[in-house]
Protein backbone atom coordinates (compact mmCIF):
# COMPACT_ATOMS: atom_id res chain seq x y z
CA UNK A 1 0.00 0.00 0.00
CA UNK A 2 1.43 3.35 -0.93
CA UNK A 3 1.32 6.49 1.17
CA UNK A 4 -1.52 8.06 -0.82
CA UNK A 5 -3.77 4.98 -0.36
CA UNK A 6 -3.04 4.85 3.39
CA UNK A 7 -3.94 8.52 3.72
CA UNK A 8 -7.24 8.05 1.86
CA UNK A 9 -8.09 5.04 4.03
CA UNK A 10 -7.38 6.96 7.23
CA UNK A 11 -9.39 9.98 6.06
CA UNK A 12 -12.31 7.67 5.17
CA UNK A 13 -12.20 6.02 8.58
CA UNK A 14 -12.02 9.38 10.37
CA UNK A 15 -14.97 10.74 8.37
CA UNK A 16 -16.97 7.57 9.16
CA UNK A 17 -16.22 7.89 12.88
CA UNK A 18 -17.07 11.58 12.86
CA UNK A 19 -20.44 10.93 11.19
CA UNK A 20 -21.16 8.10 13.62
CA UNK A 21 -20.36 10.33 16.63
CA UNK A 22 -22.54 13.14 15.31
CA UNK A 23 -25.41 10.69 14.75
CA UNK A 24 -25.07 9.39 18.31
CA UNK A 25 -25.04 12.92 19.72
CA UNK A 26 -28.17 13.81 17.78
CA UNK A 27 -29.87 10.64 18.98
CA UNK A 28 -29.00 11.07 22.67
CA UNK A 29 -29.47 14.83 22.88
CA UNK A 30 -32.40 15.41 20.56
CA UNK A 31 -34.34 12.24 19.86
CA UNK A 32 -34.03 10.24 23.08
CA UNK A 33 -36.79 10.86 25.60
CA UNK A 34 -35.83 11.55 29.21
CA UNK A 35 -36.09 8.57 31.52
CA UNK A 36 -39.46 8.09 33.11
CA UNK A 37 -39.03 9.27 36.69
CA UNK A 38 -41.62 6.80 37.94
CA UNK A 39 -39.05 4.05 37.59
CA UNK A 40 -36.32 5.95 39.43
CA UNK A 41 -38.49 7.16 42.29
CA UNK A 42 -40.73 4.30 43.27
CA UNK A 43 -44.28 4.95 44.31
CA UNK A 44 -44.12 5.85 48.00
CA UNK A 45 -47.58 4.34 48.52
CA UNK A 46 -46.83 1.19 46.54
CA UNK A 47 -46.30 -1.04 49.56
CA UNK A 48 -49.36 0.44 51.28
CA UNK A 49 -51.50 -0.28 48.22
CA UNK A 50 -50.07 -3.79 47.89
CA UNK A 51 -50.78 -4.54 51.54
CA UNK A 52 -54.28 -3.22 51.13
CA UNK A 53 -55.16 -4.76 47.75
CA UNK A 54 -53.03 -7.88 47.42
CA UNK A 55 -52.57 -8.98 51.03
CA UNK A 56 -55.95 -7.75 52.28
CA UNK A 57 -54.87 -5.64 55.24
CA UNK A 58 -57.71 -4.17 57.29
CA UNK A 59 -57.75 -0.49 58.16
CA UNK A 60 -56.36 -1.31 61.61
CA UNK A 61 -53.48 -3.26 60.04
CA UNK A 62 -52.83 -0.40 57.60
CA UNK A 63 -52.67 2.02 60.54
CA UNK A 64 -50.14 -0.24 62.27
CA UNK A 65 -48.16 -0.40 59.02
CA UNK A 66 -48.17 3.41 58.74
CA UNK A 67 -46.73 3.73 62.25
CA UNK A 68 -44.05 1.12 61.49
CA UNK A 69 -43.19 2.88 58.23
CA UNK A 70 -42.88 6.29 59.88
CA UNK A 71 -40.56 4.84 62.51
CA UNK A 72 -38.62 2.98 59.84
CA UNK A 73 -38.12 6.11 57.76
CA UNK A 74 -36.72 7.92 60.81
CA UNK A 75 -34.31 5.03 61.38
CA UNK A 76 -33.13 4.36 57.83
CA UNK A 77 -32.91 7.85 56.35
CA UNK A 78 -29.67 8.56 58.26
CA UNK A 79 -28.34 5.12 57.29
CA UNK A 80 -28.99 5.78 53.60
CA UNK A 81 -27.29 9.16 53.96
CA UNK A 82 -24.27 7.55 55.66
CA UNK A 83 -23.89 4.96 52.90
CA UNK A 84 -24.26 7.62 50.20
CA UNK A 85 -21.72 9.95 51.82
CA UNK A 86 -19.26 7.13 52.47
CA UNK A 87 -19.44 6.13 48.81
CA UNK A 88 -18.89 9.72 47.68
CA UNK A 89 -15.83 9.96 49.89
CA UNK A 90 -14.58 6.57 48.72
CA UNK A 91 -14.88 7.35 45.03
CA UNK A 92 -13.39 10.80 45.55
CA UNK A 93 -10.16 8.95 46.34
CA UNK A 94 -9.82 8.35 42.60
CA UNK A 95 -8.82 11.98 42.14
CA UNK A 96 -6.31 11.87 45.01
CA UNK A 97 -3.43 10.48 43.02
CA UNK A 98 -1.84 7.52 44.71
CA UNK A 99 -3.92 6.12 47.54
CA UNK A 100 -2.58 3.27 49.65
CA UNK A 101 -4.42 -0.02 49.25
CA UNK A 102 -4.98 -0.06 53.00
CA UNK A 103 -6.99 3.20 52.78
CA UNK A 104 -9.07 1.84 49.91
CA UNK A 105 -9.72 -1.39 51.84
CA UNK A 106 -10.61 0.47 55.04
CA UNK A 107 -13.04 2.78 53.26
CA UNK A 108 -14.62 -0.14 51.39
CA UNK A 109 -15.01 -2.01 54.69
CA UNK A 110 -16.62 1.06 56.21
CA UNK A 111 -19.15 1.19 53.37
CA UNK A 112 -19.81 -2.53 53.77
CA UNK A 113 -20.48 -2.12 57.50
CA UNK A 114 -22.88 0.76 56.89
CA UNK A 115 -24.66 -1.21 54.16
CA UNK A 116 -24.89 -4.18 56.53
CA UNK A 117 -26.52 -1.97 59.18
CA UNK A 118 -28.99 -0.65 56.61
CA UNK A 119 -29.86 -4.13 55.31
CA UNK A 120 -30.29 -5.47 58.83
CA UNK A 121 -32.63 -2.59 59.66
CA UNK A 122 -34.65 -3.27 56.48
CA UNK A 123 -34.82 -6.99 57.28
CA UNK A 124 -36.16 -6.31 60.79
CA UNK A 125 -38.66 -3.82 59.40
CA UNK A 126 -40.08 -6.30 56.89
CA UNK A 127 -40.16 -8.96 59.59
CA UNK A 128 -42.19 -6.58 61.80
CA UNK A 129 -44.58 -5.79 58.95
CA UNK A 130 -45.05 -9.54 58.46
CA UNK A 131 -46.02 -9.85 62.15
CA UNK A 132 -49.03 -7.63 61.43
CA UNK A 133 -50.40 -10.29 59.03
CA UNK A 134 -53.02 -12.77 60.06
CA UNK A 135 -52.13 -16.43 59.42
CA UNK A 136 -54.25 -16.33 56.24
CA UNK A 137 -52.37 -13.27 54.94
CA UNK A 138 -48.79 -14.45 55.42
CA UNK A 139 -48.59 -16.40 52.12
CA UNK A 140 -49.91 -13.36 50.22
CA UNK A 141 -47.48 -11.10 52.07
CA UNK A 142 -44.58 -13.42 51.27
CA UNK A 143 -45.53 -13.28 47.59
CA UNK A 144 -45.66 -9.47 47.63
CA UNK A 145 -42.32 -9.38 49.44
CA UNK A 146 -40.67 -11.46 46.73
CA UNK A 147 -41.64 -8.76 44.22
CA UNK A 148 -40.43 -6.00 46.55
CA UNK A 149 -37.13 -7.77 47.17
CA UNK A 150 -36.72 -8.34 43.44
CA UNK A 151 -37.04 -4.59 42.86
CA UNK A 152 -34.69 -3.81 45.75
CA UNK A 153 -31.84 -6.08 44.71
CA UNK A 154 -32.47 -6.33 40.98
CA UNK A 155 -32.30 -9.42 38.88
CA UNK A 156 -29.05 -10.58 37.35
CA UNK A 157 -28.83 -10.13 33.60
CA UNK A 158 -32.02 -8.11 33.34
CA UNK A 159 -32.38 -4.42 32.85
CA UNK A 160 -35.21 -2.59 34.51
CA UNK A 161 -38.32 -3.21 32.51
CA UNK A 162 -41.30 -0.94 32.37
CA UNK A 163 -44.46 -2.58 33.69
CA UNK A 164 -46.75 -3.67 30.89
Amino acid sequence: MNSNTKTKSLVTIIIFLLITNIAMLIFFLVLAKPADKRFRNHDMNGMYKSLQNEVGFSQEQLNQYKLLREEQMKNVRPLFNQVRESKRTFYALITSGQVPDSVVAADADSIAQKQKNLDTQMFLYFKNVRKICTPDQTAKFDSVMQKVIGRMVGRPGESRKKPG
